[in-house]
């Protein structure tokens, strides 16, 4: 009897056993389908030609469950469902696209120089000695009017000393009763004081030579400009001079350059005459200057891939010194448009699309057509209107490249992209990143590998390369772009701006004679 009772009490914990896995096992693969599973279920004559229709490796069932369109929603064509509670699982979220004015922010870094326009040397005109010096060190300041050195010339003493005789000539004669006499020695005196003044003698040097007249030995030469000692090479002690030789650079600080270096890219944003805004490196922030764009350099850096600007900025208490670096930073407004938040756009390189949010939990791919994006926000110019809904917390989900590839082709969405161009990772080229492996904050060098399926080494592209990185939490998406210049044997090389330290993900186009020959996606890692 008792073991009657305890094999029932067995085969009844076996039953309980076996129902509990049954109902763990269909709740687990009902959620799985929720996930991602089309609104429209598949049939069996469908079923085998849908692209991707096994959904990155899960087998799809025949017909969908009941449950899989929610109580009072219509499927949508061409939409895929996610259920509200799987929503809130992969912190989905959307937002209205909406009309304002994009306005592009350009980061560089600029070097302060000087202002090669306000830059005075001062020569002596005469052949001579200098006696002494005033501006005795480099980095003095001098006004304009201060004495700079003094200096003896054989050459000055004798024309001083003509001056002095013709103005005794002039007293002497001024009572003659020959005219030409008397106006003889006047010509004489305008004569002398002129050679004088072609010689730099001040006004006030020659009024005192006629008031005190007497010779003076050593001339004092002064600044005609107001400035800082940049050079001397005038000494004291009989240092011999003439005029060929540079005595001393004056630079005028009041006013500076600042020049920095503008990726390819940015050009077209850039005009001379821009706004542009400087921060002090040793301020925190919390001191700026402003200026303006003066000269677009027109020629490009083939190295760096740079065009150099330069800019001017008033210099007040002459806080900007030459050589140093700064935070330079340039607002341009591309005018109104329908703005989406950066993160909610996948480019494939060719294409982009967003996600609309089309309510009770269906979302609907649609292509759209991009203008400029500056720092959270993307300008969508084509397939969107303002108020619809956009999808941006969990577009990193559905941008895997099976499903995307297999919900795109399932529902009708845009045309295949043509032989050549890539969606994710085009097998026509493949890309092998030399450097970094593991990049730093800040700028990199960055070293790729390009071939042709067959092997070869492809020449002649443009390569360009995109680092993104999503919006988490608070803090805003992130990107940094950089066009490579070609090193020869499939091997191109430049620089690119980590930002921080994350994963990044890291989109590698390559063109060719304008046609996007493949596209290649990885991630770098910035430590």
């Amino acid at each position: 009897m008792n073991r009657d009772r305890m094999r029932k009490m067995a085969l009844a914990g076996l039953l309980i056993v076996a129902i509990l896995a049954a109902v763990w096992f269909s709740l687990s693969h009902r959620q799985l389908l929720h996930l991602v599973k089309p609104a429209a279920p598949a049939t069996p004559a469908t079923a085998d030609k849908m692209p991707g229709g096994n959904m990155a490796g899960m087998d799809m069932p025949q017909t969908a469950p009941a449950a899989a369109t929610p109580p009072g929603a219509a499927p949508q064509e061409g939409a895929i469902f996610i259920a509200p509670e799987k929503q809130q699982l992969i912190g989905m979220r959307s937002v209205a696209a909406e009309i304002g004015t994009l306005t592009k922010e350009i980061r560089i870094v600029g070097k302060v120089s000087y202002d090669e326009t306000k830059l005075t040397h001062i020569h002596s005109k005469v052949s001579g000695y200098v006696e002494e010096v005033f501006a005795d060190s480099v980095g003095k300041p001098v006004h304009a009017g201060d004495p700079l050195f003094t200096i003896y010339s054989p050459d000055l003493v004798a024309t001083e000393q003509d001056f002095l005789l013709a103005l005794k000539s002039r007293s002497l004669l001024r009572d003659s009763t020959v005219a030409s006499a008397a106006q003889g020695s006047e010509n004489l005196i305008a004569a002398a004081r002129e050679r004088l003044r072609l010689w730099d003698v001040t006004d006030r040097q020659i009024q005192n030579l006629e008031t005190e007249g007497k010779v003076t030995h050593a001339i004092a030469v002064y600044s005609p400009v107001t400035g800082v000692v940049m050079e001397r090479t005038a000494y004291h002690h009989g240092t011999f001079v003439d005029s060929s030789k540079d005595l001393f650079t004056i630079v005028d600080l009041s006013r500076i350059w600042v020049l920095g270096e503008l990726y390819e890219t940015d050009i077209p944003f850039i005009r001379a005459g821009q706004a542009a805004e400087i921060e002090l490196p040793y301020s925190g922030g919390g001191r700026k200057l402003r200026g303006r764009v003066d000269f677009i350099y027109p020629f490009l850096d083939p190295k760096s891939r740079t065009v150099q600007l330069r800019m001017e900025f008033p210099n007040p208490d002459l806080l900007l010194k030459p050589e140093m670096f700064t935070n330079i930073t340039m607002s341009v407004s591309l005018g109104r448009q329908v703005l989406v938040p950066q993160d909610a756009v996948m480019n494939t390189g060719t294409e982009q699309y967003v996600f609309i949010d089309k309510g009770n939990g269906y979302v609907q791919p649609r292509q759209v057509k991009v203008s400029a994006d500056a720092e959270d926000k993307v300008g969508v110019e084509q397939g969107l209107k303002p108020g619809e809904r956009v999808v941006t917390g969990a577009n990193f989900i559905v941008d895997s490249e099976s499903r995307l590839k297999g919900v795109f082709a399932g529902m009708g969405t845009p045309s295949v992209p043509p032989t050549g161009a890539a969606a994710g990772t085009n097998q026509s080229v493949s890309v092998d990143i030399l450097d970094p492996k593991t990049a730093k904050t800040g700028m990199n060098s960055i070293r790729l590998m390009v071939k042709d399926a067959a092997g070869k080494a492809v020449t002649g592209a443009q390569v360009d390369v995109g680092l993104f990185m999503p919006q988490m939490g608070s803090m805003a998406p992130m990107s940094s772009k950089a066009t490579l210049t070609e090193a020869g044997n499939g091997l191109y090389t430049g620089q690119i701006e980590f930002r921080m330290a994350w994963t990044w993900q890291t989109t590698v186009t390559v063109r060719k004679n304008g046609s996007v020959i493949g596209v290649a996606q990885t991630n770098i890692t910035a430590r």
